[in-house]
């Protein structure tokens, strides 16, 4: 589910290392570095004082080291602190480095953003420097509260509420917090209450893949107040501080629901196949449409599995693996129909796959603490296309991708690859650690994708990997053209790449590309580059939505590209300027 207000308060709550009363507190030192800067503002409610209200100011290491293209923010030193009667905070203290400072209250909304999400300043201090004008402005946000009601005219206990925002041009979008379950969950009388959202237009449902609990009646998702098309819903338009009270959803006669129950067979013994895990899939029907959900259950000590809660319609099943569970299986995806009673009787044969081992080495390293690095990433095998395969047109479900861990002298060992031709690639770990520079097997480079047969065991591979150390900094600049409030500047680096499109596909995968938000002065570290020729693409970006961003109106970044080596550090400028006309 997408992040929003509710889990990043929900996140900073836990990760929360000092409480702080008063209106002014000094961050505790964790290292060694001069704790010279301070952050200082105003919190306000609707324009007013907030006395006494929660502030944390936690450093965001990711952001001091240089982001990355997904990457998670990390969280550094971080600190409460309650604001005085006149709404103002300081915190003393502070190292160099970037911040993020919340004011923590679900009930209310940053009054800045016309989506209303994460009341909170993003500020970059230097050494010695004092920010005394981090203020947030908060609003109170509005509300929507009513029942769910089934077609008996009873309430429907514990299920879940789906909330959409709804843009000027009518379409919605899913873009809720749904950690918070209390929230949009109904209680022991169907009703449900949501809070905190910022002034707007809204959708709601219940029902359908949503319902919870395994019920033998499913209904349909129904929009409030009883459309089963989503473009007969009807609009919701909540205003700053209000609430919007009887958003009643009557769901329609629910629709008896079925179990699906078989057994998983080894393909080549027939001996069942204990504890593992299938996926019945809910499938499109014949027009494309259609929701798509899936149940899973595992087999018991004889093979056995049944999925239950099955609407009627079409089905597919395939053995499913789950990412921390690997498997020297996969399997033919089976269709099947749901009408009007339980399907029984399914059979799911499990396929061994084939098995890839070999070594990963570090290309001229030898010291340990690098070497202990590589325990940290898993080594995998991305397979595409199915060459020579009977059933189902050779159309396997799970797993598209194979990984195993890499053990301390290199050694690893991929099992259950379905035949195909397979990329091999690294994850994991320090994101950008690492890098294939080239595969062997038996001594000889191997410079395409590596043709796997069903059940072949290939054996002396030889990854030979090295590290991506290089590094872009940088600085952005404005040229003739001002940026709306609350912009954010982004430069990707993009590899230029040497091969043709039409070449075969190769023998590794590399995602070099790599992303970094500057700061409000405009300073950008882009870590982990692998050696070689990028291309920087300069972005202003607005947000339109709770989670949707789009370039700036009337702005243009000069691309432009540079050349960085191992363990190197390029330091380059942008420009953000006007539109060209």
């Amino acid at each position: 589910m997408k992040p929003g207000l509710l889990n990043l308060f929900s996140a900073l709550s836990i990760m929360l290392l000092a409480v702080v009363s008063g209106s002014s507190a000094q961050i505790p030192q964790r290292d060694n570095r001069p704790r010279t800067a301070s952050i200082a503002g105003r919190v306000t409610v609707g324009g007013a004082p907030a006395a006494n209200a929660l502030v944390v100011v936690a450093e965001d290491a990711t952001r001091t080291r240089g982001a990355r293209a997904g990457s998670e923010s990390s969280q550094g030193a971080t600190v409460e602190v309650r604001t005085g009667s006149d709404g103002r905070y300081r915190v003393t203290g502070l190292a160099e480095g970037a911040y993020v400072i919340r004011a923590l209250s679900k009930a209310y909304i940053f009054s800045k953003s016309p989506f209303g999400f994460d009341a909170s300043r993003s500020v970059t201090l230097d050494a010695g420097e004092s920010r005394d004008d981090v203020d947030i402005a908060l609003a109170r946000g509005g509300v929507i509260t009513g029942r769910v009601i089934d077609a008996e005219g009873r309430p429907v206990i514990a299920t879940d509420v789906q909330l959409f925002s709804v843009g000027e041009k009518g379409m919605p979008k899913r873009e809720f917090d749904y950690l918070d379950e209390k929230m949009f969950k109904t209680d022991d009388r169907g009703f449900y209450r949501i809070y905190g959202l910022a002034a707007g237009r809204y959708m709601i449902s219940a029902g359908g893949q949503w319902a919870s609990g395994l019920v033998r009646r499913k209904s349909s998702e129904t929009f409030y107040p009883d459309a089963t098309d989503q473009s007969q819903a009807k609009i919701i338009k909540v205003e700053e501080g209000a609430e919007v009270t009887d958003i009643d959803i009557h769901l329609g006669v629910g629709k008896d629901t079925y179990a699906a129950a078989g057994r998983v067979v080894d393909a080549e013994t027939g001996q069942p196949l204990p504890r593992v895990s299938v996926l019945c899939m809910q499938a499109p029907d014949l027009k494309g449409g259609g929701t798509r959900y899936g149940i899973p259950a595992t087999t018991d000590d004889e093979g056995r599995f049944r999925c239950a809660n099955l609407a009627p319609g079409p089905y597919k099943l395939s053995l499913y693996e789950l990412p921390q569970v690997r498997s020297s299986h996969f399997s033919e995806k089976i269709r099947f129909e749901v009408a009007d009673s339980d399907v029984s009787g399914l059979e799911v044969k499990a396929i061994r796959g084939s098995t890839i081992s070999g070594v990963v080495v570090i290309e001229g390293i030898g010291d340990q603490a690098v070497k202990a690095k590589l325990q940290l990433m898993t080594i995998g095998v991305s397979v595409r296309g199915y060459r020579g395969l009977a059933g189902d047109g050779g159309d396997y479900e799970f797993p598209d991708m194979v990984t195993a861990k890499i053990a301390g002298d290199g050694a690893f060992s991929l099992t259950g690859a379905r035949p195909g031709m397979a990329s091999f690639q690294m994850d994991g770990g320090q994101e950008g650690a690492f890098f294939i520079r080239r595969v062997e097997r038996n001594g000889a480079e191997i410079r395409s994708a590596v043709e796997i047969g069903p059940g072949e065991q290939i054996t002396g591979v030889r990854i030979v990997v090295a590290q991506a150390n290089a590094t872009i900094r940088g600085q952005m600049e404005i040229a003739v053209v001002k940026l709306p409030e609350g912009c954010q500047l982004q430069v990707w680096a993009i590899p230029i790449k040497t091969t043709a499109d039409n070449e075969p596909a190769p023998a590794f995968h590399r995602n070099d590309n790599r992303s970094a938000v500057a700061d409000e002065k405009g300073r950008f570290v882009i870590e982990g580059l692998t050696p070689g020729e990028y291309e920087l693409r300069p972005n202003a970006w607005v947000r339109v939505g709770l989670e949707e961003w789009s370039s700036a109106p009337g702005t243009s970044g000069v691309s432009r590209r540079v050349t960085v080596s191992s363990g190197g550090e390029t330091v380059v400028n942008l420009t953000i300027g006007p539109a060209p006309r």
